[in-house]
């Protein structure tokens, strides 16, 4: 009798192919591990783990995927560390191979990306710095917790249409595919984001000058009505919640700006003077 979770199936060329949960695999990759090996090892492979799906069978996971998941966590250079890093995570596709748990040898499709370098072996590219303040971090990695989610539910749906009729004209097919790739597209944007976030400490701001982060009233000189807001950046920016961007015309005229100091402000509604109440 058949285990569950464990399901033997026949491939096309008729090699045996033993499916279990990525989970199960997982443990018992863990298992097997040098123990001067194992906690390095088992923090990297848990993350691919996660990103994955845990609770899915290990035939389904596709060279797509695994293709995916290195341009997104793939190493950029090639440092002792990267290197160990992204071997690790081979060596569990390895294991799966070798287990039967997959036909394919999936630990092809992950390998080192290399950085262009100048001729002195410095990188070319510098990636800038986003400035983010504590909450607009917290609330992009649960947007992308979230989308993570949603990609796994999608590559289901897209596993299900492709197995019902025709491809060629199949309609739940393609719109699944195209909420995998919207959502890919999200998913790649608030990655790079945080990679590239450095996290605001509001307590050792300047209180008397406005900068990314600050909190501040500013005061319609004509009208004298005041309102709250937060300079961040355009990553960040939520003008329902009194988020300004500091590309915005309010937000990069008050940047830099001290208390008390008046700013002009281009609007749909002609120029406004401002005045930088207080910094709160």
């Amino acid at each position: 009798m058949i285990e569950e979770n464990k399901i033997k199936d026949e491939s096309a060329d008729s090699e045996k192919e033993i499916s279990i949960s990525i989970n199960d695999a997982f443990q018992e990759f863990v298992k097997q591990l040098a123990k001067k090996n194992k906690r390095n090892s088992q923090s990297d492979v848990a993350k691919f783990v996660r990103w994955i799906g845990p609770e899915r069978l290990t035939s389904s996971v596709s060279p797509s995927e695994i293709g995916e998941y290195n341009e997104n966590f793939g190493p950029k250079n090639t440092s002792r560390d990267m290197t160990d890093r992204i071997t690790y995570t081979k060596d569990f596709l390895i294991f799966l191979k070798k287990k039967e748990y997959v036909h394919l040898n999936l630990a092809t499709h992950l390998r080192l990306r290399k950085s262009k370098v100048s001729s002195k072996g410095k990188s070319m590219i510098a990636s800038p710095t986003i400035k983010l303040t504590q909450s607009g971090y917290n609330e992009m990695t649960k947007q992308l917790a979230k989308l993570q989610k949603e990609r796994i539910k999608l590559t289901g749906e897209i596993q299900r249409a492709a197995a019902d009729g025709d491809v060629r004209e199949n309609a739940p097919l393609e719109a699944a595919r195209e909420s995998q790739g919207m959502t890919i597209g999200k998913i790649r944007e608030i990655e790079a984001t945080l990679k590239a976030s450095v996290v605001i400490d509001g307590s050792k701001s300047d209180t008397n000058i406005v900068q990314i982060g600050s909190k501040l009233e500013l005061t319609e000189k004509t009208t004298k009505s005041s309102g709250k807001y937060q300079l961040v950046e355009a990553n960040e920016a939520n003008p329902l919640d009194g988020k300004i961007s500091t590309v915005s015309p309010l937000g990069s005229a008050v940047l830099g700006q001290n208390v008390g100091e008046e700013v002009n402000v281009n609007t749909p509604r002609g120029n406004q003077v401002y005045i930088i109440s207080k910094i709160l």
